[in-house]
């Protein structure tokens, strides 16, 4: 089963979102500050098996940046 989530990342400007966003996608980090103008969407899917029920579970992870 996939399970989804929406998550808005917010916080001053220069201190890392879009970085660490893009370190969970397994993307580059960009090596220079630029302040993202909008919203930036990524996603992301993430794979776990929990402890209680043993069945893997995918995690659709919607960033919005």
């Amino acid at each position: 089963p996939t399970v989804t989530y929406k998550l808005f990342v917010s916080g001053k400007s220069g201190v890392g979102k879009t970085a660490l966003v893009a370190a969970l996608a397994g993307t580059p980090v960009p090596p220079v500050h630029h302040e993202t103008l909008g919203i930036e969407a990524t996603t992301v899917y993430w794979p776990a098996k929990p402890r209680a029920s043993g069945r893997p579970v995918i995690f659709q992870l919607h960033f919005w940046d």
